[in-house]
């Protein structure tokens, strides 16, 4: 007996999800996406089960081109974390003022290098982290922003940046304002949030000046090696909120060049 059509396209689907899995697999995730994309099309016209629809929106997110993607503007760029980031990276976790911004636990341990490799190359909703090297053109790397536990059911992420030494502040603003722009119009995130060690108000302060809400202290939130508990204060921003908010907007459009 002659398949119907949706059986054809059945089949067809199934292949091309097989295929786009061993992609995947093996690290080829440009060309997953490029079939996860043909699934789509292929399924956008015929009944599907939900499930399957699930797995080919959720895989089309996961292999988002833009998580491997610069994000640049003028002289400032944040890029994907590798190999070669290793000696910046441990000098960030030496400078004081870094760890008080940023950190104070340490993402990896062992090999460094190795971990800063595959934490560029993986897809970030897999490891839940999407780690960024601040760079200016001029100057080089000035810092790490990030992106980490990553939600993809409640939608939200936790959003960290710091700087050794002495940064402009224009700079430390045009960063900030890019991964909001990333996380909260260019992804699919309705919240990002923060963390802000207790002992750091002014952190507290230039975060809530950014449009983050105050939402409450954690007392004794984290255990640290060799700072024993603390406590932290949580801030958060949703989409609604960033679109909400007229200095937000405004700033968007002149240091970044964006309209929200």
């Amino acid at each position: 007996m002659q398949d119907s059509p949706l059986q054809v396209v059945d089949k067809s689907l199934a292949v091309l999800l097989r295929s786009a899995g061993n992609h995947e697999a093996t690290g080829q995730y440009g060309q997953a996406f490029r079939l996860l994309e043909q699934c789509s099309a292929l399924a956008k016209n015929t009944a599907h089960s939900s499930t399957q629809r699930d797995a080919i929106h959720y895989g089309l997110w996961r292999l988002n081109p833009l998580w491997w993607a610069n994000l640049q503007h003028g002289s400032l760029r944040l890029r994907r974390c590798r190999a070669a980031d290793a000696a910046f990276y441990n000098r960030c976790f030496s400078d004081p003022v870094f760890a008080s911004q940023f950190n104070r636990q340490r993402a990896w341990r062992g090999d460094l290098t190795r971990a800063l490799q595959q934490s560029g190359q993986l897809p970030p909703l897999k490891t839940g982290l999407l780690q960024w090297v601040v760079e200016s053109t001029i100057r080089g790397p000035i810092g790490l922003a990030s992106l980490s536990s990553l939600d993809a059911i409640n939608l939200r992420a936790e959003l960290s940046i710091g700087f050794p030494g002495d940064v402009p502040p224009t700079m430390a603003t045009k960063a900030t304002l890019m991964m909001l722009h990333f996380a909260l119009v260019l992804m699919p995130f309705n919240k990002v949030y923060t963390y802000v060690y207790q002992d750091n108000p002014q952190a507290l302060h230039n975060t809530i000046r950014f449009g983050f809400l105050h939402e409450g202290t954690l007392k004794d939130h984290f255990n640290i090696p060799g700072h024993g508990f603390v406590s932290v204060e949580l801030t958060g921003l949703t989409r609604t909120q960033l679109h909400g908010n007229p200095r937000l907007r405004l700033l968007a459009k002149r240091r970044i060049g964006q309209i929200w």
